[in-house]
């Protein structure tokens, strides 16, 4: 029970005012708990964070799961993932929130957390480029690379295009077309 009010309530204060701006006092009190309450559930801050980083790739995951359809073809899969993944970060406001402050902060211990993120969609790009390669759907000469080309592509569209493409599907629409012109046999 004390431990999900100290979840909500630095959930809620991470929404609000970001990662940096919030102290552990200020979690205690929107909590309604001392301090030594969070730290006998969390060692600190960070850890805080890396508990609602979890809770995203799980969820990153989640959306993964539910559109991940064998009836589909590899890119119509890819397809549907790249932009629903788009719309999540959009209308997630922890992972803008985050995102904006890393850039503003330049915060290593930031970066260095969101690592699990990263680490799952790479995970999943190359279990995709892998079974597509097995199926030859794609003819791909080294899928470490190619799952590193995707990867900064899909990387580059999510964080550092910023609101430039405002259009989701459009944008996932276009790094498809990409993909399939680069990957697809002809």
């Amino acid at each position: 029970m004390k431990e999900e009010q100290v979840i909500n309530a630095a959930r809620k204060l991470f929404n609000k005012y970001g990662f940096k701006r919030v102290s552990m006092d200020e979690i205690a009190k929107e909590a309604r708990v001392t301090k030594k309450t969070i730290y006998s559930y969390f060692k600190s801050k960070e850890d805080l964070l890396k508990y609602f980083i979890e809770e995203e790739v799980i969820n990153m995951k989640n959306i993964v799961e539910e559109l991940d359809n064998e009836e589909n073809s590899y890119f119509e899969n890819v397809h549907n993932v790249i932009c629903r993944l788009l719309e999540y970060k959009n209308e997630n406001p922890f992972i803008k929130i985050i995102m904006e402050e890393y850039e503003v902060f330049k915060n290593p211990q930031l970066l260095e957390n969101l690592k699990p993120i990263d680490k799952a969609i790479q995970n999943y790009i190359r279990e995709k480029l892998i079974y597509a390669k097995e199926k030859e759907f794609i003819d791909v000469e080294d899928v470490d690379v190619a799952t590193f080309l995707i990867y900064k592509l899909y990387i580059a569209f999510l964080f550092e295009a910023k609101n430039e493409f405002k259009d989701e599907q459009k944008t996932a629409n276009t790094i498809i077309k990409f993909l399939r012109n680069g990957l697809e046999r002809k």
